[in-house]
């Protein structure tokens, strides 16, 4: 879920005035942080191995869902709101947790639909979201989704 909000925010603070980095597009960053064999994070060049880093991260991982599957559905409920994990004591009801656990993954496939709107988007215009939202607050009949289909098959008949 802040994975949707990563793709708007900075651009949108850089756009504003703000300084998110030479340039803030969620599909360059990736790109814009590996420099060589270093991670240039936050101004300071960190050196590593980017297969080490994969390894590490898949066996950190696979053990976390090694563990989880092990251990059955006992531990489920610990990891999740409503037992150790509630910091704000939203879920002491278990009627309430049951709802509040419904709504969190209705708002988690959300978010993936969202991403999944970003990422056609950005495949279809080559702009951020906020950059085909201004275009279309300055321009609404000219720069909408039909205006974008429309140019987009002309591109494509016309290759």
């Amino acid at each position: 879920m802040l994975g949707a909000a990563g793709f708007i925010i900075p651009k949108a603070f850089n756009k504003f005035g703000a300084n998110c980095g030479p340039e803030a597009v969620w599909f360059k960053t990736g790109a814009l942080l590996l420099d060589g064999n270093t991670l240039n994070y936050f101004g300071k060049n960190i050196p590593i191995n980017l297969v080490l880093a994969v390894v590490t991260e898949v066996v950190l991982l696979g053990g976390a869902e090694y563990y989880r599957i092990t251990n059955g559905l006992g531990l489920e409920d610990k990891l999740h709101l409503g037992a150790p994990f509630n910091p704000l004591g939203l879920a002491k009801d278990p009627d309430q947790a049951a709802l509040l656990k419904v709504k969190e993954i209705k708002n988690g496939r959300l978010a993936m639909f969202a991403m999944l709107g970003s990422f056609i988007q950005a495949y279809v215009t080559g702009e951020v979201p906020v950059e085909n939202f201004s275009k279309h607050l300055s321009d609404s009949f000219g720069n909408n989704l039909l205006t974008v289909l429309a140019r987009s098959a002309e591109r494509a008949t016309s290759l």
